[in-house]
């Protein structure tokens, strides 16, 4: 079985959003950058449209997220060239720049339509002629000709129109006849034009008749006069541009539709505004592209033309029974519960009027369990992901739970570490896109008759069924992972290594239950250490842990938006060899559950970190324990630190230091009286990046430990790489000392070779007298475990360790206000 290849920084050379974070971290730090990159790269945005907007609120809000992911500032400029006369827009535009530097060193322009990119090629003066500028939106051929032709890149989106008229053929049958609605404003007849002669050039029978400034009458008497099986499509008119002023044409869409008339489209806005579906532009990947690409060190060697697709396939649930078995699986179903509260009445009218009708109960009977059964169909084609096209997991249940089918086989979950170290770093869109592209490389990869669905956190569900060679799973399965770790490495997205834990059926010995919380608890046991082994092979857990298990993670997920009304924190103190001079302490929390009790953190936090909570309770915790430090500054004034568990993937956060300043601010707390803790088991797949975010730890002051040191085969290299103040000897070697000879040395040599690093060492798990006078006479100054005191509540901390209160001291300002 092979080996999990962990990315190395030569490796992570892809220009997208990991890479581009990492190159401008660095370039923000270069001494010879100009004054303005220290606070982070500007993009200048100029759009025609005016706020509210649909088309560029949406836009911009994507473009946004994708500039703060990588640490970049967005500057917006409306012309309002669609509701003034171009003119005067423009006049008024230079007119506001006039006095200021437009795009000042260090920004970026970037140009949404067609009437910002005339107005830069106009007055590019106005704009300081920056050497970078990415248009997109750009719908004139003529005006994207004149615009490559002065080196401004460009994204183009004109396929998408294209690509939604081929889904609506594979999903209502082929030749589908169009009714095309449009509008004579500029930008109308490019887009409508663009897209006619795409319909005509692919399947010249395809355009029923075209609508230029279409009303819901128009369409009306125009469908009367076409093919029944005529469909219409909006491409532009009445809801965007000038129209958009106009709050009566807000309810044209609506209005056809309540007439039995759906209108479908390619442009995700207008689905809101009433649209029945189509392949939608994937707007998300055109804001992130732009921002990429803008900020991208390679930017001049881009390619002058670049492409964003569909990124949905959407349809109203109404045709769920009528799509391709095929197809249905790709489609983002809307209004289901409409479709579904729509074949209940049916199922009710078909029940009074088949018993009605000479009073044949049995035909109405007869008729209702039918209906049922197409209804259960129906269900069934419906529980897809909308995220990744997949079946659910909802349906993998439902299978299971049927009480007459004989289960055999194999289940498994798949999980990539980096997606959900992604979702913390970058938000959930990122994440999410991402995960979308893998979904296609993932079921290509797998061996035919292999199953996959959706599962949570970002993880895969597959199932296998029985065969004669099934067995072999097993080695099956980690042949995948090793041709999808191949693939990926030749991308260069190596960090996006899968992972898997597999699961044998047998029968009826277990329910989905318990086979689904093993596979999620072999997930966790897999990152327990540091994702060493692609593969762990589990069996299904008792019921009564099983079901404890799915109970922890829904409460899991209520509790992370109010922590404090179960969880708490509690502090074992560190002590001095006389056992009574606190040198630090260690913030831990717990948990109360009114119900099940004390729940123990190694029981809670995995299902913590499995749901992809990890940052939100890291952030709560540091908060809490400063708050505490703060309340009580006067009595624990000679208290040296507070030490606290923090994830890696939360310290790599972008914004995480950032956050942290502002909560030491707030409440009033020097840097250095906090102490961060790492596990040596989190993921180092990149020493640059943890340096990174080490670094600026301390530079806020805080102290950086590596807590559990010496329990895994990284240790000596992290210590040697990565700036650490203090390490925390694991108390399994402690207890190995007390019972062979080599582990004694081991101890030893590792007290001295942190010494000899300028280290601090912390000795966990003294739990003895022996042990405590063992490890003085080595030199340990600094010791902790249940001999000396187990984790004490705040207050019996206070009582024992902390000194008297001083009248008139105490907390901030801030504390006193919260």
């Amino acid at each position: 079985m092979r080996r999990a290849r962990h990315g190395s920084a030569a490796r992570w050379r892809r220009w997208r959003g990991w890479l581009l974070a990492a190159l401008l971290a660095l370039a923000a730090g270069a001494s010879a950058d100009p004054p303005s990159e220290a606070l982070g790269p500007r993009l200048k945005v100029v759009a025609s449209y005016h706020r509210g907007n649909p088309w560029t609120d949406a836009l911009l809000r994507h473009i946004e997220a994708a500039a703060e992911r990588l640490g970049a500032s967005v500057d917006v400029d409306y012309l309002d060239a669609r509701r003034l006369v171009e003119e005067q827009a423009f006049a008024l535009e230079r007119a506001r720049l006039a006095g200021r530097r437009a795009v000042t060193p260090g920004e970026r322009l970037l140009l949404l339509d067609d009437a910002a990119l005339r107005f830069y090629l106009a007055h590019a003066d106005a704009l300081d002629d920056p050497d970078r500028v990415m248009a997109l939106g750009i719908n004139d051929p003529e005006l994207a000709r004149r615009g490559l032709s002065r080196g401004v890149r460009l994204i183009d989106t004109a396929a998408v129109g294209g690509q939604s008229v081929a889904f609506l053929e594979a999903a209502f049958g082929a030749p589908l006849p169009l009714l095309v609605l449009g509008d004579s404003t500029p930008v109308g007849q490019d887009l409508t034009r663009t897209f006619l002669a795409q319909l005509t050039r692919r399947a010249p029978g395809r355009l029923a008749g075209v609508l230029w400034d279409w009303t819901p009458e128009g369409v009306v008497e125009a469908l009367a006069g076409l093919p029944a099986d005529t469909r219409v499509y909006l491409v532009e008119g009445q809801t965007t541009g000038a129209g958009d002023l106009d709050a009566r044409r807000r309810e044209w869409l609506p209005a056809l539709a309540a007439r039995g008339i759906p209108v479908f489209c390619h442009l995700p806005y207008q689905l809101e505004l009433g649209c029945a579906g189509g392949a939608q532009l994937d707007t998300r990947r055109l804001g992130s592209l732009a921002v990429e690409s803008l900020l991208s060190p390679s930017f001049a060697r881009l390619p002058a033309r670049q492409t964003v697709d569909s990124g949905r396939r959407v349809l109203d649930a109404r045709w769920s029974a009528t799509v391709p078995p095929t197809l249905a699986g790709e489609v983002e179903w809307r209004n289901v519960g409409s479709a579904m509260d729509e074949a209940r009445r049916t199922q009710q009218r078909l029940l009074w009027a088949s018993a009605g009708v000479g009073g044949v109960l049995a035909a109405g009977v007869a008729g209702l369990a039918w209906l049922r059964r197409r209804e259960a169909r129906r269900q069934r084609r419906l529980m897809f992901d909308r995220e990744t096209g997949l079946p659910s997991r909802q349906l993998l249940e439902a299978d299971f739970a049927n009480p007459h089918r004989r289960r055999d086989g194999w289940l498994f979950e798949l999980i990539s570490p980096r997606l959900r170290e992604m979702r913390t770093r970058f938000g959930l869109p990122a994440a999410q896109a991402l995960l979308r592209e893998q979904v296609a490389e993932v079921r290509r990869t797998l061996p035919d008759g292999w199953r996959l669905y959706a599962g949570s956190g970002f993880s895969l569900l597959g199932w296998v069924p029985a065969s004669p060679g099934g067995e072999h799973v097993e080695a099956r399965l980690d042949s995948v992972l090793a041709r999808l770790d191949e693939r990926l490495g030749a991308a260069g997205d190596d960090r996006l290594a899968w992972h898997a834990s597999l699961l044998r059926l047998a029968g009826h010995e277990a329910d989905i239950a318990q086979c689904g919380a093993a596979l999620d608890e072999g997930i966790m046991r897999l990152e327990r250490t540091g994702w060493r082994q692609p593969l762990l092979r589990v069996t299904p857990l008792p019921l009564e842990a099983a079901t404890r298990f799915r109970r922890l993670a829904q409460e899991v997920e209520a509790l992370i938006e109010a922590p404090a009304t179960q969880w708490r924190l509690v502090v074992q103190p560190q002590l001095a060899a006389d056992g009574v001079t606190p040198l630090g302490a260690e913030a831990l929390i717990r948990w109360h559950h009114p119900v099940l009790g004390e729940v123990s953190p190694a029981e809670f936090l995995p299902v913590v970190e499995r749901l992809g909570l990890s940052a939100r309770l890291d952030a709560w915790v540091v908060d809490q324990a400063l708050a505490w430090l703060a309340r009580h500054r006067d009595r624990l004034a000679e208290l040296p630190r507070l030490s606290v568990n923090v994830g890696l993937p939360t310290l790599q956060r972008e914004r995480f230091v950032a956050e942290l300043d502002a909560a030491l601010s707030r409440w009033g707390v020097p840097g250095e009286r906090l102490e961060i803790e790492i596990t040596e088991h989190a993921d180092f797949g990149d020493l640059a990046l943890a340096d990174a975010a080490l670094g600026r730890l301390r530079r806020l002051g805080v102290r950086v430990a590596l807590d559990d040191f010496g329990t895994g085969y990284t240790a000596f290299r992290l210590l040697q790489r990565l700036p650490f103040d203090t390490v925390k000897l694991d108390r399994g070697l402690l207890a190995a000392a007390g019972h062979h000879e080599r582990a004694v040395e081991a101890y030893a040599a590792m007290v001295s070779f942190c010494r000899q690093l300028g280290l601090e060492v912390v000795a966990e798990g003294v739990e003895t007298e022996r042990e405590a006078e063992w490890l003085i006479g080595l030199g340990v100054r600094v010791l902790q475990g249940y001999h000396y005191a187990r984790p004490l509540e705040l207050d019996a901390f206070l009582a024992r360790y902390a000194g008297p209160s001083t009248p008139g001291r105490g907390r901030p300002c801030q504390a006193d206000q919260e």
